[in-house]
Parts: C-alpha cells; sequence; structure tokens
C-alpha cells in the first residue's frame, strides 16, 4: 500500500485488474485512471466503466477494463 491514504500504487491496482474478474471501483479503479472517488463513480454512472453491483457495492469487470488500458492478463 502507498503510505498516503492508505491507497495502493499503480503497480497493485494494475495487478489486481490483471488478476480478478472484479475489483472495487474505489481505490483500485480511481488509482489505475489517476482519478478521484467522485470521478471515477460519476464514469461507472455515465457508463464509462462496466459495473456489477454486489449488493450496495459496485465492482468494476475487468475484463472491459483491460482492454480499455490496454494491458492483458
Amino acid at each position: 500500500m502507498n503510505d498516503d491514504k492508505g491507497l495502493p500504487t499503480l503497480e497493485e491496482a494494475l495487478k489486481e485488474i490483471r488478476t480478478k474478474p472484479l475489483v472495487n471501483l474505489w481505490p483500485t479503479v480511481g488509482v489505475a485512471y489517476g482519478v478521484s472517488r467522485g470521478t471515477i463513480y460519476d464514469a461507472a454512472a455515465r457508463g464509462e466503466i462496466d459495473v456489477l453491483e454486489v449488493g450496495r457495492l459496485k465492482k468494476a469487470i475487468t475484463a472491459s477494463l483491460r482492454r480499455k488500458l490496454g494491458i492483458e492478463r
């Protein structure tokens, strides 16, 4: 974990996206995109990020994230 605010590093966020089917919008996807919590949730609300609702949580679907970010598993 990164020292400031307990956020993952970019490397940690990308590793999660590469290895898991679903990840948290915040902080994982926010860190990968380099944006704030509000910005990443707004992007998901606009449909720019594919999400699956798990109870109250919104999880990002990593298959589409990997394509958008240009990374492979």
